[in-house]
């Protein structure tokens, strides 16, 4: 058990490297690489996908312990509506410059750089600038829209309302009735490396702020990893405008393929009532 909590906060801190596999250019569409500095510094790499005539702009962030890769299933949804879209690694992770990653502390950092790159972009003047996240992406969505109204729109799919509990919940999967000695002593651990509690990366802490934007929190009700229950606690602790909805068959950060019609409507709708309409 010592040996593999130590193991397990060694790799959730210090994470395995996966490129990406492939490219926008996979699906047909233009896109430049890039890479921006973090606000602290480090240098991350990304994509930005334009689109001709585009009225907004988003900026997906991918979970843990994936790549840009990963959000290139909401990027198509997206495409065909118009919005120019950034797509990034967080630190530690594909492409990106780091060694250590927070699963979400400081990767606020990055999304934070990754908003002052995007609205530098000539083709971002004067646009409105939306964001959807993944998992742990989610959480950095909703931790950094509470500090920086840049962001008009916020959506995220399987965030965690606070990270102890996504600790908690990632022991339960791993070891059901020893779940709390496999935390304890993970925690006790990632603490050689950690900078924070995990109990203060807390989204649910903070979302309150992000009101009077639109909030919209996508879960799936099969999620083993982050439990639905987080969703609805995001979800109470937030203000209007806030919509929470359950997909019955997806899991954490995948769509079921008889969720997608409805999932892809709901989706492309919020960001374009919110982003290109003003509603």
């Amino acid at each position: 058990m010592a040996a593999g909590s130590f193991a397990s906060a060694y790799f959730a801190t210090h994470p395995v490297r996966f490129p990406p596999k492939y490219t926008p250019q996979r699906y047909g569409y233009p896109y430049e690489e890039i890479t921006f500095p973090s606000r602290d510094g480090l240098t991350l790499s990304g994509w930005f996908l334009p689109s001709p005539g585009a009225k907004a702009g988003v900026v997906l962030c991918h979970g843990f312990p994936n790549n840009r890769c990963e959000t290139l299933f909401w990027a198509r949804m997206l495409h065909a509506h118009g919005f120019h879209m950034l797509m990034f690694d967080f630190r530690a992770l594909g492409c990106s410059a780091g060694n250590l990653c927070t699963i979400g502390y400081h990767e606020v950092n990055d999304l934070l750089g990754a908003l002052d790159y995007f609205e530098k972009r000539p083709e971002m003047q004067g646009l409105p600038v939306g964001t959807f996240g993944l998992s742990m992406g989610g959480a950095v969505a909703i931790m950094t829209a509470a500090q920086d109204f840049r962001i008009r729109a916020v959506a995220t799919h399987g965030a965690y309302a606070s990270l102890d509990r996504a600790i908690e919940q990632h022991g339960r999967f791993l070891l059901g009735p020893l779940k709390s000695l496999y935390t304890r002593s993970t925690l006790f651990f990632g603490r050689r490396w950690f900078p924070v509690e995990p109990d203060q990366v807390a989204p649910v802490r903070v979302v309150e702020r992000l009101s009077p934007r639109p909030l919209l929190l996508m879960h799936g009700r099969r999620d083993l990893i982050v439990h639905p229950e987080d969703g609805r606690l995001l979800y109470e602790a937030a203000k209007p405008p806030c919509k929470l909805i359950y997909h019955p068959r997806s899991w954490h950060v995948m769509v079921h393929p008889d969720d997608r019609r409805q999932y892809q409507e709901e989706f492309t709708a919020f960001f374009c009532n919110h982003l290109l309409t003003g509603q």
